[in-house]
């Protein structure tokens, strides 16, 4: 500092030594300004926290729980000035209250399964065994054993399953090729097993013969299993005394007894598939507790896809039962031209979406020609899978 600027009066020494001084009571003023704010704040949150009303059952409270004395001097009914007993409040038909907010819990309607817990990745059976039921896997029911869940939750789905060639989804288009029927006739069910590659999976007709020497048989050479129920077709007498046939003119109890002394015939399938059943695959209230059990028993169900009327894929996934329906009927006619053309006509779909079912009644002609058609399958561009491999689990893969 200069002579010029210097304050009048002031001697360089004694301006100099003032400014510190006055530097530090500034800093003390706005500290102390700092804390004052502070402490009010947290005074503020303190106070209105405690004002907080709080919901006890469905009465509103404030958080020392009393009401205002206010509040009771402007009560104008009768019973609560003359101190007398306050009337119990109205009970619930359905044994709950409403909530504050006044909704109504809804009720399940029955329409729509309800969700299990999901289900343990069960690995398939040792190759050794695959023709040996699952003792954790069987029930012994009335008319004899049927399969069941594991108590840890194992299917039968998954356990008596083939492993397909190849996993995951590499751009390959996969057919699934059916062979149902087996056990009606004998040397059609004997060709089958011995000319089919282990890949192609086999429909056992529940009401064939000598179903557990060629469940045995198919196991042993790979093959993945279905179980064929017959149902009610258009125009058929589905309610005749001795028939086993699941029809719309029986009750549930009935058609689940059909249902198990077909699940009795033979063990070691992954699934179920109707054998005929137009009408009853169109008749969802029939249907549904049909497949409520099937879904229960851990199974999958394949519609053989010879009805156009039916409801099936629409009532699988209410039960959350696995489901797959079949695009191509292989032999509906029997010349081997037409054959060939139903395969060529699996192969395109199958390139055009990835996955195309197809189903075939174990003719001798169509055993020859589906044995050729397997040799040919990877020059063709497709891969042939068993049916578990493309059916997805709604429990497991929601």
């Amino acid at each position: 500092m200069n002579e010029l600027n210097r304050p009048l009066g002031v001697k360089p020494a004694e301006h100099e030594k003032d400014k510190p001084a006055r530097r530090s009571n500034m800093l003390g003023a706005v500290s102390l300004l700092v804390a004052v704010m502070a402490l009010g704040v947290a005074g503020w949150l303190y106070f209105s926290r405690q004002e907080t009303p709080v919901v006890a059952g469905n009465e509103l409270q404030t958080a020392a729980g009393q009401t205002g004395a206010g509040e009771a001097a402007d009560n104008d009914d009768p019973a609560e000035s003359s101190g007398g007993e306050e009337e119990p409040p109205e009970s619930d038909p359905d044994g709950e209250s409403e909530g504050v907010t006044g909704l109504t819990p809804l009720q399940p309607s029955g329409n729509i399964a309800v969700p299990k817990p999901r289900p343990p990745r069960a690995a398939p059976q040792e190759a050794a065994l695959a023709h040996l039921p699952d003792p954790d896997l069987i029930e012994r029911g009335a008319t004899g054993v049927i399969p069941r869940r594991s108590a840890d939750g194992r299917k039968p789905m998954d356990v008596y399953a083939r492993e397909p060639d190849t996993t995951g989804n590499f751009g390959v288009a996969r057919v699934v090729l059916i062979v149902g029927g087996i056990g009606i006739s004998q040397t059609s069910s004997q060709e089958a097993v011995r000319k089919l590659p282990g890949t192609v999976t086999l429909a056992f007709a529940a009401t064939g013969n000598s179903l557990t020497r060629w469940m045995q048989e198919a196991r042993k050479k790979g093959h993945e299993l279905l179980l064929q129920v017959p149902m009610e077709a258009f125009g058929a007498s589905g309610n005749r005394p001795g028939a086993r046939i699941i029809n719309t003119a029986a009750s549930a109890e009935e058609n689940l007894v059909n249902l198990h002394w077909a699940m009795s015939r033979i063990t070691n399938y992954v699934g179920i598939m109707n054998y005929q059943g137009g009408k009853l695959l169109s008749e969802a209230g029939v249907l549904k507790p049909v497949f409520d059990e099937i879904a229960e028993r851990g199974l999958l169900f394949v519609d053989d896809g010879s009805s156009g009327a039916t409801q099936s894929e629409a009532v699988a996934a209410a039960s959350l039962l696995p489901f797959a329906r079949a695009h191509v009927l292989i032999d509906a006619k029997r010349t081997r031209q037409d054959i060939a053309n139903q395969l060529e006509a699996l192969v395109k779909e199958a390139k055009r979406t990835g996955i195309a079912i197809g189903v075939s009644n174990g003719y001798p002609e169509t055993i020859d020609m589906m044995a050729d058609f397997s040799q040919r399958a990877n020059g063709l561009g497709v891969e042939i899978t068993p049916v578990s491999a493309i059916v997805s689990d709604p429990e497991r893969d929601r």
